[in-house]
């Protein structure tokens, strides 16, 4: 990403196969890529053309508030409950986390950890999230700590 005029996408909502690295779908990716560099190479406006990006945590009692950039007009997840959140307290074990959407921010909590500290989505390789933006851009994986993984 330190190469003027290159870009990364999110796709993680148009994999059908986790074991399979080249998605079937090569048409909506192009699409987002395209979008990518209209927007940023060439100045074009495009709409929604960058997918949300973990951007801090505040940690509220029991429970952590995940802020992004690229969410302005909320997130959306079109089933019942948000999938692959984990949070750890200070022993750095991560267990599945219940999340909700408060407008353009997650709450991420766990009523096992009650002083939590660190949040992980999707950090794996084998996870397809459900969390969109409101524009249908699939969330970044991301991870608030930096502790080492195995």
């Amino acid at each position: 990403m330190d190469i003027p005029n290159t870009g990364m996408v999110v796709i993680s909502d148009l994999v059908d196969d986790v074991k399979n690295i080249h998605p079937l779908n090569k048409q909506d990716v192009g699409n987002r890529l395209a979008g990518w560099a209209f927007a940023e190479v060439y100045g074009l406006p495009v709409e929604a053309y960058k997918s949300p990006v973990y951007e801090s945590m505040k940690i509220e009692r029991n429970k952590i508030r995940i802020f992004f950039h690229n969410a302005d007009n909320g997130l959306y997840c079109p089933d019942k409950e948000i999938t692959h959140f984990k949070i750890a307290g200070e022993d750095r074990q991560f267990i599945d986390a219940k999340a909700k959407i408060d407008g353009n921010t997650i709450v991420v909590y766990n009523r096992e950890v009650k002083q939590p500290v660190a949040v992980r989505f999707a950090f794996d390789n084998i996870s397809i999230p459900n969390l969109f933006s409101k524009e249908g851009l699939p969330v970044s994986l991301f991870r608030t700590d930096n502790w080492e993984t195995e």
